[in-house]
């Protein structure tokens, strides 16, 4: 008996499958099928917009594969049914199933146990089983045997992936898919064209992220690494626009201060000459402090110094796009000691220029080009004392005249005072009358001296020690002589008055007198 109602099950049970198979290929069920064919272009449209490696719904090959990814979804659908969508095709017509109800109602079959007890009666639930899973495993072997994606499709779907790690501009992405991955021009080209890329965003994440990179670029240098990436020209416009030029020129002066020289115009002008515009080179500019200008002139001055004077080398920093005070403090701080320069340049000058400090400020400013400080450090170096003295020594002046001679050297009332004070003026006398005068009459030196400045008594030592020169030969000695015979008891005066009648001066007239009445006293 329980055979008997097992077969009955397993007859009730086929009936009501070949019934379910029939309403699923109903061209009636018209709700069923429109889903399903939905169900597949959606499937196609979201394999576009991502990754997708059913290729681009728009070529004819997209949609000849997103029919077939329809018919899979179908497929999968019955197979989630139930295991008779493999018999579909087979057993479950609805004709036969329909057209023959009483085969499966008899009463004979279910009142012959005889019949459920053979072998044959038990076997049959078993074949139609057995039918039913090779059916089942058919279907899940066609499911699971999806054609394979054409090399266009990968292509496509690498492209995608490409694309969605990194940037590429579209030749780029196609140059990697066909050297890289190893597929063909056709399909490498293909992935990029229908990769679904925006190559302007693609050129704005490569500009900025050149711009993150060392050494800083500037507009130039950014198109140029946009251009050579095989970006287009929209496509370089809007990576261009993409960058903060402003923040991306105070990073590239600042780096050309650290890796060069560069005065502010120099700058400037690279900088435009870069590619940069005037308001964000001027902006650049303005952050960088005098303090680092001032740097940047001591490292011109390093660079450009060979010979030239202090000022020399000031007006060569100069001629760079340094301000003056820049250029000085360059020319003043890059390693040599201007200062000790100057020194020894003063002490050189001084050996051969016997002069006053202000002579010797005058000289290295003028000459030797050195700034004023470093000038008067220079000449201040020097014992204008001892230079006094070394003139006044060989100088053959009188006391007077040898004091404001050396003032007007330039040297102050101590310098020339002590120089006087240290000089022996009688014998000054004697050099001046025996350099000056050596062919005069006795009283015309001592004239001439006492002229120059020399005391009396100098003067009078000056004249008496000058070589082959004799009171005795003077004339106006001689006529004094002549003049106090003639007339035995005159006066001084007398003899004064008669000589400057013969037409003497005064002084010698007044001296040979002297001479005569205190000889004679």
């Amino acid at each position: 008996m329980k055979q008997i109602v097992i077969s009955v099950i397993l007859i009730i049970t086929l009936a009501f499958g070949s019934c379910t198979s029939c309403s699923s290929c109903n061209p009636s069920g018209k709700d069923d099928s429109s889903g399903v064919i939905m169900e597949g272009s959606n499937s196609s449209e979201q394999g576009s917009d991502q990754s997708g490696k059913f290729g681009n719904p728009n070529s004819s090959q997209g949609e000849h594969h997103s029919s077939r990814t329809t018919e899979q979804l179908g497929d999968k659908k019955n197979e989630t049914s139930g295991t008779l969508s493999g018999e579909d095709h087979e057993s479950s017509k609805p004709e036969e199933s329909s057209s023959k109800p009483e085969e499966s109602s008899k009463p004979e079959s279910s009142s012959k146990p005889e019949s459920s007890s053979k072998p044959e009666s038990s076997s049959a639930p078993e074949s139609s089983s057995e039918s039913s899973s090779e059916s089942s495993s058919e279907s899940s072997s066609e499911s699971s045997s999806a054609p394979e994606p054409t090399e266009k499709e990968k292509a496509l779907a690498k492209a995608k992936e490409r694309i969605k790690a990194d940037w590429y501009s579209h030749d780029m992405l196609q140059n990697s898919l066909q050297s890289v991955d190893g597929f063909s021009y056709e399909a490498s080209k293909y992935g990029a064209d229908n990769c679904g890329a925006d190559w302007e965003e693609m050129a704005e994440l490569a500009a900025k992220d050149r711009a993150g990179m060392s050494p800083v670029p500037s507009p130039g240098v950014m198109e140029s690494f946009l251009t050579s990436c095989y970006f287009g020209t929209d496509e370089i416009d809007a990576g261009m626009k993409a960058v903060d030029w402003a923040a991306l020129a105070k990073a590239f002066a600042k780096e050309c201060l650290a890796d060069g020289t560069y005065s502010y115009l120099y700058l400037g002008n690279y900088m435009f000459s870069q590619g940069f515009g005037s308001t964000d080179i001027n902006d650049a500019l303005a952050e960088i402090t005098e303090d680092e200008w001032k740097a940047e002139a001591a490292e011109c001055a390093k660079y450009s110094f060979t010979t030239q004077t202090f000022m020399g080398l000031v007006s060569d920093i100069q001629l760079l796009g340094f301000t003056y005070d820049q250029a000085v403090f360059g020319a003043d701080n890059f390693g040599v000691n201007w200062y000790s320069a100057a020194e020894i340049d003063a002490q050189n000058y001084i050996v051969w220029n016997l002069t006053s400090h202000d002579n010797v400020v005058y000289y290295l400013e003028t000459n030797l080009e050195y700034s004023h400080d470093q000038a008067v450090y220079g000449a201040g170096s020097i014992d204008y004392f001892a230079v006094a003295k070394d003139i006044a020594n060989g100088l053959d002046m009188s006391r007077s005249d040898l004091y404001n001679t050396l003032i007007s050297y330039g040297f102050v009332h101590a310098e020339a005072q002590d120089a006087c004070d240290a000089q022996d003026f009688e014998q000054k006398a004697i050099n001046r009358a025996q350099n000056f005068y050596y062919s005069s009459d006795y009283s015309e030196i001592l004239e001439y001296l006492l002229a120059d400045g020399f005391t009396e008594k100098e003067a009078k030592m000056g004249a008496a020690n000058v070589p082959g020169v004799y009171v005795s030969d003077d004339d106006c000695y001689i006529d004094a002589i002549a003049y106090r015979n003639a007339n035995p008891g005159c006066t001084e005066s007398e003899m004064i008055s008669a000589l400057q009648t013969k037409g003497y001066s005064y002084t010698r007239a007044y001296y040979i007198t002297d001479m005569i009445f205190n000889a004679a006293g």
